[in-house]
């Protein structure tokens, strides 16, 4: 740790060294004639252009629904410190260990999606989609380089390169790569993220395409938790993290999920514009299409005999009527092999005509009506596979099937202040038919003083996902054909101040037939627990209320956020009562050109029963109700920004020690320990 400490020091110093004797060069320019011959003669008295973020904006999929919203660049050192998914403040996970392994909400987020879903989203968190692609406007090229270390605990580098080839077409790749170690055998995520993506737009802005080709590999290594459940105890006697001894050795999820992306705009009949520098046109009539093809994998390997502690004995066909009764090798499946794989294959078409109703030549705009109507062709081919007998695997499931789903939304916006807006989807025709996601938002201005009110509402009917139905593997298998469909119900209200930097809200949540993992059978033996679907037939209750404040004293900045849940049915919707984030800072400038800030962040949640983790199926149960002690945890770290460069030093979980030996998030699988990290980003414009 010493010598970690003292690498990030060097460096750091290093940087700050370089840029003052540049900063001093700058200022002797106009008395030192030599030098400022020697500049003279190198630029050949030709004028140059000093290239910054304002050259570049940026926009999403997100913004660029009705009309394309660009942005520029954030090059701040806001939240830099939090860059791992599972840390964001008001977005809280579990874990089975260190980032890049299995994770689920602490909070209560339903899913909002609908029609077909294969099951597999523990590591969600690392892959890469459509919507997270940003596609840029470069008048110069941009190359963006991020590097976190932690030694050999955790290693994470991320590269952005985008260019303009032409003044209306931009094309750029990133480049993901993170590899943690994590504290104990086998706790380990590697994960590669590959994204080529590509904006043009016609000189007349009317034709817009954006298109992208993603490829993910996700490897979470299994360890099947430690054997030990008592090592945060005082009478303990520590050993190195390594040398604990595991369920599991050998076992691992691999998920792969490759994406082709293209969505084509074209602007028909008369094209506004408000003046505004973030919106570039707003059209009257709009014709999208949106193609999309993902081949997705989902595998669990497993080379090696176990007690049967997290993963129940392998399966044998006499339990499930065998293929063939007379042969003796058709009952037994391998105890010691596992390859269950789960493949899916979706092509997705979507065409949406927009209609936009509103008063010509305003420069603001007000009584304007908005139509989208379209319809969605999403064609799936699903195959599963996992039974191994005599060497041979097996197919055991695959079907191929459609959906037809009818989009629409209808908006009307009063003034630039106050507006409206109903959103559709419908599957009327195929496997899910009758699924359906309908939500209303509202948004009011009041004043810059005041503040905006934004209110919500949604309702939701959503098929079992395909893991809730059928699963074929050589530990588990199940097939439900009288699963009802998941509803829920949403109301939301939300108050936000900018000037005050306050936001408040609460959030209402009704869901029926509520879907989850709990444990089966106990067969008789050693710890063989099975696993298996279940659904809740009571209705279940939760309400959310949510604030966030900063303050700011000079040069002390002081932003808290809580979270306060309750739930009528605990024992099957696990989550805490209150969960909060508070991070406390202060700015300062060191040898006068190095803008840092020094601070410490606080997360605690209340203690509950905790979910439990299988990993041959990648899921998260309701398993054992014990409480767990829950503790604050405390990250302190320096950030600074050194022009093109955002630099910061943490130190994770600091208080370990104090009052704290060790925590848990999820049973059985202890959290990492107190740990160092480095990171940096650097920016070139040119």
């Amino acid at each position: 740790m010493r010598k970690a400490i003292l690498l990030c020091l060097a460096i750091l110093l290093f940087i700050i060294k370089n840029d003052a004797s540049a900063q001093d060069l700058k200022t002797s320019v106009g008395t030192n004639k030599e030098l400022d011959s020697l500049r003279k003669r190198e630029e050949g008295e030709k004028d140059s252009v000093i290239f910054t973020a304002k050259f570049i904006k940026f926009t999403k999929m997100a913004m660029s629904r009705d009309s394309i919203v660009l942005l520029p660049l954030d090059t701040s050192t806001y939240n830099i410190q939090n860059y791992s998914p599972l840390l964001q403040p008001k977005h809280p996970s579990i874990t089975t260990g260190s980032v890049g392994q299995v994770a689920r909400p602490l909070l209560y987020e339903p899913s909002r999606r609908i029609g077909f879903d294969v099951g597999f989203h523990a590591l969600d968190y690392y892959s890469l989609s459509p919507e997270d692609i940003i596609y840029y406007q470069a008048r110069a090229p941009y190359t963006s380089l991020y590097l976190v270390s932690a030694g050999q605990k955790e290693q994470y580098f991320k590269a952005t390169h985008s260019q303009n080839i032409k003044k209306n077409w931009n094309v750029g790749f990133n480049f993901n790569r993170m590899d943690a170690r994590g504290f104990y055998s086998r706790q380990r995520g590697d994960n590669l993220n590959i994204a080529i993506f590509n904006w043009y737009q016609s000189p007349n802005k009317r034709y817009n395409m954006w298109a992208s080709a993603i490829f993910n590999t996700l490897r979470a290594y299994e360890n099947g938790s430690i054997l030990a459940d008592t090592i945060f105890n005082d009478n303990y006697v520590k050993i190195d993290r390594k040398a604990e001894a595991t369920n599991l050795s050998t076992a691992r999820n691999l998920y792969r999920k490759n994406t082709i992306f293209l969505k084509q705009t074209y602007y028909v009949g008369r094209i506004d514009s408000t003046g505004s520098a973030n919106t570039s046109v707003l059209p009257t009539n709009k014709v999208t299409h949106t193609f999309e093809y993902n081949n997705d994998s989902y595998g669990f390997f497993k080379d090696e005999q176990d007690d049967n502690t997290v993963i129940p004995r392998a399966l044998n066909k006499a339990s499930r009527m065998t293929l063939n009764p007379n042969d003796a090798n058709d009952l037994a499946l391998d105890p010691t092999f596992t390859n269950d794989t789960t493949h899916i294959q979706h092509v997705k078409n979507e065409f949406i005509y927009s209609f936009f109703l509103r008063a010509k030549n305003s420069t603001v705009i007000k009584n304007e009506l908005k139509l989208d109507a379209g319809l969605r062709h999403d064609y799936y081919n699903y195959a599963s596979q996992g039974i191994r007998r005599n060497g041979n695997l097996y197919e055991n499931s695959s079907f191929a099937f459609q959906n037809l789903t009818v989009v629409g939304a209808l908006g009307y916006r009063f003034t630039s202040n106050i507006d409206l807006n109903l959103d559709v989807n419908q599957i009327f025709q195929g496997r899910n038919a009758g699924d359906f996601f309908y939500e209303a938002k509202s948004r009011i201005a009041l004043s810059k003083a005041i503040g905006r009110i934004e209110l919500g509402a949604y309702l939701q009917n959503q098929s079992p996902s395909e893991i809730f139905n059928r699963y074929n593997g050589n530990h588990f298998e199940w097939t439900n054909t009288n699963l009802k469909n998941t509803k829920v119900a949403n109301l939301s209200f939300g108050y936000i101040n900018d000037r005050l930097g306050l936001e408040a809200g609460a959030k209402y949540f009704l869901t029926s037939n509520y879907l989850y993992f709990g444990t089966g059978r106990t067969i008789s033996g050693i710890n063989d627990i099975d696993i298996k679907p279940l659904q809740e037939t009571a209705d279940i209750s939760l309400i959310r209320l949510d604030v966030a404040k900063r303050w700011r004293f000079g040069k002390f900045l002081i932003e808290n956020y809580l979270a306060y849940q309750k739930t009528d049915n605990n024992d099957v919707l696990r989550t805490p009562e209150f969960y909060t984030c508070n991070s406390f800072s202060f700015d300062l400038d060191l040898f006068k050109v190095l803008k840092t800030n020094i601070g410490f962040d606080v997360r605690y949640n209340t203690a509950y029963a905790n979910y439990s983790y299988s990993p041959a199926i990648g899921q998260f149960f309701v398993g054992d109700a014990t409480v767990l002690k829950s503790v604050p945890v405390v990250d302190v770290y320096l950030k600074a920004n050194l022009k093109r460069a955002n630099i910061f030093i943490k130190y994770d979980y600091a208080n370990q020690g104090l009052l704290s030996k060790g925590y848990y998030t999820v049973n059985r699988y202890p959290m990492p320990d107190a740990l160092l990290k480095f990171g940096v980003t650097w920016n070139f414009y040119d």
